[in-house]
């Protein structure tokens, strides 16, 4: 448990990178295999990968623009 607000938001911000990498590492291999998908067959499969990018970064978004970190520093202003 967390000591302080500071301890607290330094753990919120490392879930936030760790998650961010993550999706990153993922919607990567995603496009690597869609790609070779696509290099094999010769002919443009469907990108199944821009769900992942689109709705995961649309989410991590959300997280990184509306996370316990801004709304600290919006108290304090």
């Amino acid at each position: 448990m967390p000591e302080s607000t500071g301890d607290a938001r330094s753990s919120s911000g490392l879930a936030r990178r760790v998650v961010t990498i993550v999706w990153a590492v993922v919607s990567g291999i995603e496009f690597v295999i869609w790609l070779l998908m696509s290099l094999i067959s010769t002919s443009v499969k469907y990108p199944f990968w821009l769900w992942t990018i689109g709705i995961g970064g649309a989410a991590l978004l959300l997280w990184w623009y509306f996370g316990p970190d801004r709304r600290t520093r919006q108290g304090t202003e």
